[in-house]
């Protein structure tokens, strides 16, 4: 560890606010500081640190984090994850209300389509990490964790109606088939890991 490096960290430490984890603010600035490093192999430490700015500053804005994460968190993907979930319960009220309508037919062709759908929705959470890690860097962590547990509650209840039948099986047929409630469970349980994998490419991105 450079002489630099040890400064800035220091004094990162002594300037965060107490209501953060200091200790694991820093282990995460130590392995930021690590991947730059192996990712830009011409930029030695001390060049590094100092594309990171001012650590006065850097530890201002986790003071600040928190409104915005609230405010990230209630108006992007939150909203946009209880929107799948409300779109899909009116097709599927509609598919079995009213058979010959436009939605009921709009159900029909998503049937065709189940692991599509299962593509397109796992690219939602990967462009959630992406884009908290992205916007917020390093700071972003609370936001990321508190968008995810928050986005995942409608997911793991419907998952657990479904497969303890406290909702009909039928009513989702004909997507609902073995193989896809398998896939389900397997990408509902993979979503964490995914979008903490695209955070922290976010993260890389963000400096």
């Amino acid at each position: 560890m450079t002489k630099i490096m040890e400064q800035f960290l220091e004094t990162l430490k002594q300037a965060l606010p107490n209501s953060v984890d200091k200790e694991e603010v820093i282990r995460e600035y130590e392995i930021h500081i690590e991947e730059k490093r192996i990712d830009m192999p011409h930029l030695t430490i001390d060049e590094i640190i100092t594309q990171l700015g001012d650590p006065l500053d850097i530890a201002k804005q986790y003071e600040e984090v928190q409104p915005i994460a609230v405010r990230f968190v209630s108006r992007n993907f939150v909203f946009c994850n209880f929107m799948f979930f409300i779109i899909g319960s009116l097709l599927t009220v509609c598919y079995h209300l009213y058979e010959d309508s436009l939605l009921s037919e709009a159900w029909g062709l998503l049937a065709q389509i189940p692991l599509t759908i299962v593509i397109i929705y796992t690219v939602f959470w990967m462009m959630l990490g992406f884009e908290i890690g992205r916007e917020y860097g390093l700071l972003g962590k609370q936001v990321f964790s508190k968008t995810v547990f928050i986005s995942l509650i409608p997911n793991v209840l419907l998952m657990m109606m479904t497969l303890f039948h406290f909702i009909p099986t039928e009513w989702f047929q004909p997507i609902l088939t073995p193989s896809f409630i398998t896939i389900c469970v397997i990408t509902t349980v993979l979503i964490y890991p995914i979008s903490k994998l695209f955070y922290h490419i976010g993260v890389h991105r963000s400096v």
